[in-house]
């Protein structure tokens, strides 16, 4: 990929910035900050030009498999999430006074039950977690299905998690929420085919915090080859998915689409080799701020077939260049 100017200059001032919350320390040869000083944003982390890396190896990226990667609107707790035992767990990892702690697992079940806990996405207000989880909870077939769960914030901590009730979870598959200003819930749903074909929902936040009837979005952004994770900006202008439509690298890919003057959506464009490879790329989230973009990367056709999952994050800014021009 080419690199712009801006690229060059953003790289040196976000170096400039993180090093000047770490008190004068100077960044050791890897990818962290060399000391654990406190106030330290994105985990301590250089962020990344126009050239994706992998975000904190060692402390998120291991030879486990990993993915997601989302941030409170404070940047003061990180969650990922880890494979364990086969198992997706969200794990957890918070700024305090000596900087960011070791991450450790998120009992959001209660009791330490093991269920699949993924794709989070916390509340502009940050106080409402929401992930797509597989547990057992009133109502559930005997096999549950994946639905949207929410964690709450309770005297500082979070809480045993609730099923979010239909409209948004029901019998059907429901995944990879994604929740922006006003407090509405975006998702991917297969509940309206018999195929298993995924597409993108939007659910109305009300008054009284329930959620109106989702309606599906409409083409391009849904398409006969499905879609998967959905990242939707917090203004609802910005719309950064996963698919295996044409054109394809491989397993999966990342497109963008931007909302046009009449309401409408752009024909959604590949982010292009720098990005996407021939293995999976899925899971875009955005940084609170809006400056970064992360995503996963899986090695395997399947999850049965999956060795090696990792987590990277790239400047926001690389998806300029794919606006279209509105005369």
């Amino acid at each position: 990929m080419k690199r712009e100017p801006w690229m060059a200059l953003a790289c040196v001032a976000c170096v400039l910035a993180v090093t000047a919350c770490s008190s004068g320390t100077r960044p050791d040869a890897g990818d962290s900050l060399a000391s654990p000083a406190p106030l330290l944003p994105y985990m301590g982390q250089l962020p990344p030009g126009a050239d994706a890396r992998a975000f904190a190896p060692g402390m998120v990226n291991t030879a486990a498999i990993e993915l997601n990667g989302v941030f409170t609107p404070d940047g003061r707790e990180f969650f990922f999430t880890r494979h364990l035992d086969g198992i997706g767990t969200i794990h957890h990892s918070v700024l305090g006074p000596d900087g960011w702690s070791d991450p450790v697992p998120l009992d959001v079940y209660g009791g330490s039950a093991r269920s699949l806990a993924v794709d989070m996405a916390v509340s502009p207000d940050g106080d409402s977690l929401y992930f797509l989880g597989q547990h057992p909870h009133p109502g559930a077939p005997v096999d549950p299905t994946t639905d949207i769960w929410v964690s709450r914030r309770v005297d500082g901590k979070w809480s045993t998690a609730e099923v979010v009730p239909a409209p948004v979870s029901t019998a059907a598959e429901e995944l990879y929420p994604v929740v922006v200003a006003d407090g509405s819930l975006y998702f991917s749903s297969d509940r309206d085919n018999d195929a298993g074909r995924l597409a993108l929902w939007r659910a109305q936040r009300l008054p009284d915090g329930r959620f109106a009837e989702p309606v599906k979005l409409p083409p391009p952004i849904n398409h006969e080859a499905g879609i998967g994770d959905s990242y939707v900006t917090p203004d609802e202008r910005t719309i950064v998915f996963s698919s295996r439509r044409l054109p394809s690298a491989g397993n999966g890919d990342l497109y963008v689409a931007f909302r046009l003057a009449d309401g409408s959506w752009s024909q959604p464009a590949s982010l292009g080799p720098g990005i996407n490879t021939a293995e999976h790329e899925f899971c875009p989230m955005a940084t609170p701020d809006g400056k970064y973009l992360f995503y996963s990367r899986r090695f395997g056709a399947t999850w049965a077939t999956t060795t090696e999952g990792e987590v990277h994050w790239v400047d926001m800014r690389i998806l300029d260049p794919l606006r279209p021009a509105q005369g």
